[in-house]
């Protein structure tokens, strides 16, 4: 009786151990990552936030030790790719993308996440760039051109941005209702989307982050102001809409977040796997090609900058009277 006791105690002893060590969190995120991991880009191939995803994924899977499998799911300016996201395992298996897009869209639209509480916040990258571009061989030589001929032509400007709710949009609509102007947007999946438009003469002027570099550097398009709330030192020469007497501007942000619930040691792996590959060349270069600034957040500071972002666009909307979609 003794010996099957002490048979039946060890059995059951060794199992709660496997249970306690194998499937904690602890054990788990020790383990982790076995097998690829996704990651949803809520915008379309060849763009910012596409090509630099990639680059900074592409050296995480190499400290993690797993491919990071990059999967674009454009659309709703990545309002699909987030509600994609919010519904998916929180393992660490499935991440994603988190632009200030993603966040204002909530304001703009019905959507099924909360971009400050549905999601783990992983890292923050980088920011962007953004700018107003029209061909070269357009009249607008700045904004209040630009903005002259709208009020004097109601309705006949179109003008391209990488999706509807992103800032890029917005700033461009605050402008128009601030300036009583009425010109039509046409939404795209993309900055490299939007652009392509402009250059084809689908539209006669395009806001998004730095797509439209390499055609301003060639002089195949011209920069008639950056958006944000200080000059870029690349494009220190041309003014922000602020230096023009417009008292508009975007704040934006770019990070991988993942579904909410991720165990903390799952996250902190991330965390460092991405945070290291910031570090990297390759990383560093796909940032430089898009001037895009380097902008570190740990998951805490994403989520602050989220919140920020939220609270700040929210009323703005509000208040400019831009109806949900």
């Amino acid at each position: 009786m003794w010996r099957f006791f002490f048979r039946s105690w060890t059995t059951r002893t060794l199992f709660v151990f496997f249970l306690i060590f194998f499937l904690s969190p602890s054990a788990r995120a020790q383990q982790y990552p076995t097998k690829p991991i996704n990651l949803l880009i809520g915008w379309g191939a060849g763009g910012s936030t596409d090509v630099t995803l990639r680059a900074l994924s592409e050296a995480a899977s190499k400290i993690l030790g797993q491919p990071i499998v990059a999967q674009n799911k454009p659309g709703g300016g990545s309002a699909v790719a987030l509600a994609l996201l919010k519904n998916e395992k929180p393992d660490g298996y499935t991440l994603g993308n988190l632009s200030s897009a993603g966040i204002v869209g909530q304001h703009l639209r019905k959507v099924p996440y909360d971009s400050t509480q549905d999601f783990t916040p992983i890292i923050r990258y980088g920011d962007y760039i953004h700018g107003i571009t029209v061909k070269a061989d357009a009249p607008w030589k700045n904004i209040k051109d630009l903005v002259a001929y709208a009020k004097a032509n109601p309705g006949k400007l179109k003008y391209s941005s990488p999706g509807t709710g992103s800032s890029h949009h917005l700033v461009v609509e605050a402008l128009g209702i601030q300036e009583g102007i009425k010109w039509t947007h046409i939404p795209y999946k993309g900055g490299h989307e939007a652009t392509t438009a402009l250059l084809g003469g689908h539209v006669d002027f395009q806001t998004c982050a730095s797509e439209w570099k390499p055609h301003v550097d060639s002089g195949v398009l011209r920069l008639l102001a950056t958006t944000g709330e200080r000059r870029y030192e690349k494009y220190s020469n041309v003014p922000t809409l602020i230096d023009q007497g417009y008292r508009i501007w975007a704040i934006t942000l770019v990070g991988v977040i993942g579904p909410k619930g991720i165990p903390a040691p799952i996250v902190e792996k991330l965390h460092g796997a991405f945070k290291q590959a910031m570090e990297t060349a390759e990383f560093k270069k796909a940032m430089n090609n898009f001037d895009m600034p380097v902008v570190y957040r740990n998951g805490e500071g994403l989520l602050k900058d989220t919140k920020e972002i939220s609270d700040m666009w929210g009323p703005i909307i509000k208040q400019l009277g831009i109806k949900q979609e």
